[in-house]
């Protein structure tokens, strides 16, 4: 009875470890620097990550089912160009400009997905070569220009305010994370997804079609890069084909300090979120103490390789 109470306690603490590093990260930088804990900066943090949480989920739902993507950084930004190029240069309609943007990305998940079924390689090497490609492509499209004079309406997603007083964005990642959530927890779709990640070959005896599964879930995620990049785009006002480049390293970082299992099949959405935000406190702070981005990057990576090192212990327990 002792030892299932320490387990039940050993077990409270690890759900509840990213929450707790949060906040003490956010007392640690409020004793650092006086202009941490404001209202105006801790508004700033959630807004500046609103995309990445998005985007995170995207990463995932596709570690989730068992893969891997790199390519996710320029998906987000061919669309985030061609949107904002169809926004400044040919007066398109703001809905029909987004829906082209959330529609090329759910495509280009799709191919991913494709590529790895049909070359029977690792997602990982698949979307190394397909990153090259949309680069390529995003670059074709942007003609290395940067596309700025975007429309009120379009602006008003990323800058806007509810009653003049809750950032719109959040509310549209809130909407979006709790969906999420609720259909990977909550539904067979959902479950689905974690068999198939957890254990291929024994989804397959039990009559899943795992390979379409993993397209799915490429093509969902795809989705949800598209979102990612016109909130990103209408935040910043303009967007190039540095846009978005990169995130696709820090929505992997997020979901393995979170617990998201490399191999998949495991993984909390809610913790994942916790894990975007413990990030960029961890980023605004030490901007915030003049220790500027080259040391965030140590710090990022020095995250990384303690939890892939608490990720294996736990597995190996």
């Amino acid at each position: 009875m002792e030892k299932a109470n320490k387990k039940k306690v050993g077990d409270i603490i690890t759900n509840l470890s990213l929450p707790i590093l949060l906040v003490i990260l956010m007392v640690f930088f409020s004793i650092m620097s006086d202009k941490f804990f404001t209202p105006l900066n801790l508004t700033n943090i959630l807004v500046q990550n609103v995309h990445v949480a998005v985007c995170s989920t995207a990463v995932m739902i596709i570690m989730i089912s068992g893969g891997c993507d790199l390519s996710i950084g320029y998906q987000m930004s061919v669309a985030a160009v061609l949107v904002t190029k169809m926004l400044s240069l040919y007066n398109t309609p703001v809905p029909l400009a987004i829906l082209c943007g959330v529609a090329l990305c759910s495509l280009l998940g799709a191919f991913n997905g494709l590529m790895a079924l049909k070359l029977k390689s690792h997602t990982m090497m698949v979307t190394l070569a397909t990153m090259a490609i949309f680069q390529g492509i995003s670059y074709l499209i942007s003609g290395s220009k940067t596309f700025h004079n975007l429309p009120k309406s379009f602006m008003y997603i990323g800058q806007g305010k509810l009653f003049g007083v809750i950032p719109l964005n959040i509310i549209i990642m809130i909407v979006i994370v709790v969906i999420a959530a609720f259909i990977m927890q909550k539904t067979s779709i959902g479950r689905r997804v974690y068999a198939a990640g957890d254990n291929p070959e024994a989804g397959r005896l039990a009559g899943l079609n795992v390979a379409r599964i993993k397209v799915l879930s490429f093509t969902v995620a795809g989705v949800l890069v598209g979102i990612s990049a016109i909130l990103l785009a209408s935040r910043s006002g303009s967007a190039d084909s540095s846009t978005g480049t990169g995130i696709e390293f820090t929505g992997i970082t997020a979901c393995v300090l979170s617990g998201v299992a490399l191999k998949g099949g495991e993984g909390t959405l809610w913790k994942v979120v916790v894990a975007v935000f413990v990030l960029g406190v961890l980023a605004n702070g030490m901007q915030l103490i003049n220790l500027g981005t080259y040391p965030q990057y140590i710090a990022k990576g020095v995250i990384m390789l303690v939890s892939l090192y608490l990720s294996n212990r736990n597995s190996a327990a």
